[in-house]
C-alpha cells in the first residue's frame, strides 16, 4: 500500500485531506490534522467546525440521551458523539454520526471505533452537511440497518425522527413530541428543546 498524496499545506493551515481519494487502511493511518471527515465513495469529506447553534443542538441531544441512559436501573447501552462507523454492508467509507448510540447487547462491535450498525445516530444539519446527511449518509443508514435517525436542525429548529422500515424506507415523523421507538421512555418536546 502507497501512502495517499496528501496536500502540501503548513501543518495547522487548514484540512489537508478535503478531497483526497483513500482506502479504509489508508484513512485508518492518516497523521491527525485536526478536522473530522465523512469517506463517501472513498473520498474524504472535510466535516465544518460547527456554528455554536450546532454545537449547542448536538450537545442537547446528547445530554438527553445520556441523561436517559444513566436513569435507566439497567443502562440499556452506549452513546458517543464524533466516533468513526464502519458499517457491514462491504462499502469501504466511513461515516461519523455526530451521535451514535449502541444498544448493550451489541456493543461487542465497539472496537476503539463503530465496527458494525449502531442502532440509532442523529446528525445535527449544517448548510454544509445537510445534503449529504439527508442524502447518502441516510440512505447507508438505511441499508445498514441503523434503526432510528434523528435529525436535529438549528436553522428552522426542527426535530425528526425517522424509523427504519425492513431497510427499505423511512418512516418519518415530526412535531411537537418525538418518541423513540427503540428506548421506550426516550422523549423529547421539541418546544422545550429549542427554549
Amino acid at each position: 500500500m502507497t501512502a495517499p498524496a496528501i496536500k502540501d499545506s503548513p501543518e495547522g493551515s487548514g484540512p489537508q485531506y478535503d478531497g483526497l481519494r483513500v482506502t479504509r487502511e489508508e484513512y485508518l493511518a492518516l497523521p491527525e490534522d485536526g478536522y473530522l471527515y465523512d469517506m463517501i465513495d472513498g473520498v474524504l469529506h472535510v466535516t465544518p467546525s460547527p456554528f455554536f447553534d450546532h454545537s449547542r443542538a448536538n450537545g442537547r441531544f446528547y445530554r438527553l440521551l445520556m441523561d436517559f441512559v444513566d436513569a435507566q436501573d439497567n443502562p440499556p447501552g452506549e452513546a458517543c458523539q464524533d466516533v468513526d462507523v464502519f458499517l457491514p454492508d462491504g462499502n469501504p467509507d466511513v461515516l461519523r454520526p455526530d451521535v451514535s448510540f449502541i444498544l448493550a447487547e451489541n456493543a461487542g462491535i465497539i472496537k476503539g471505533h463503530i465496527h458494525g450498525v449502531p442502532d440509532l445516530v442523529c446528525e445535527c444539519l449544517s448548510r454544509r452537511t445537510a445534503t449529504r446527511d439527508l442524502g447518502v449518509k441516510a440512505e447507508r443508514y438505511l441499508a445498514n440497518g441503523v434503526r432510528e435517525y434523528w435529525i436535529i436542525d438549528p436553522r428552522d429548529q426542527s426535530i425528526q425522527v425517522w424509523y427504519n422500515r425492513d431497510n427499505e424506507s423511512w418512516e418519518k415523523h415530526s412535531g411537537e413530541r418525538l418518541e423513540s421507538r427503540l428506548l421506550p421512555g426516550f422523549v423529547i418536546e421539541v418546544a422545550g428543546f429549542w427554549g
